[in-house]
């Protein structure tokens, strides 16, 4: 085994049904639970959106899916059930596996989150490396996989964060309509 912390996760994932269901958990449906409250901070707070946020978001995304277009055809690491021999804890492709998409997306979201829901962030984080460690345990990816995704959303992020957008972006609201007025949050 040339990959120690995929194989010592899998180990655990397949020694007892907890730590089984843990693993396809954070391997599989933690990233939609991401996605869906970035969604509901989205919604929550839309009076906050503006559309330098959804230009970072937009040239984070495209960047990062260049650089992974590119970096698969360079890198090649089949994934460990199908180097090992083994069925996977959960469905899973049978194609290269490197990078771990599902590592890629919750780390971009841990980034648009920190750029504007500064409070929600070591959440978004927190779930980045569960969804990591899911990803090792039922043997959809080696080591390199999801650490080279989380390296592809820093390197994005960071692009988008550098870019030069005009300064009138910065507040212009995306959902003009939607902003609250002073007379919206008096009490009675």
């Amino acid at each position: 085994m040339t990959d120690p912390l995929q194989h010592a996760l899998h180990t655990a994932a397949t020694s007892g049904s907890f730590l089984r269901n843990l693993a396809v958990f954070c391997g599989t449906a933690l990233l939609f639970v991401q996605v869906a409250g970035f969604t509901a901070l989205a919604v929550r707070h839309r009076n906050r959106l503006d559309w330098r946020l959804a230009a970072r978001i937009l040239v984070s995304g495209v960047v990062a899916l260049v650089v992974t277009q590119v970096l698969v055809r360079v890198v090649i690491d089949p994934r460990p059930y199908m180097v090992e021999h083994y069925t996977p804890l959960a469905h899973v492709s049978a194609d290269n596996g490197f990078p771990s998409d599902h590592t890629l997306v919750a780390a971009l979201l841990t980034g648009w989150a920190a750029w504007r829901f500064r409070r929600a962030w070591m959440a978004f984080a927190a779930g980045v490396l569960l969804i990591a460690l899911g990803r090792l345990g039922i043997g959809a990816h080696h080591t390199l996989d999801v650490l080279g995704s989380v390296l592809i959303a820093l390197v994005s992020l960071g692009a988008a964060h550098l870019w030069p957008y005009p300064t009138a972006w910065a507040n212009r609201p995306i959902l003009p309509g939607l902003r609250p007025t002073p007379h919206s949050s008096t009490r009675k």
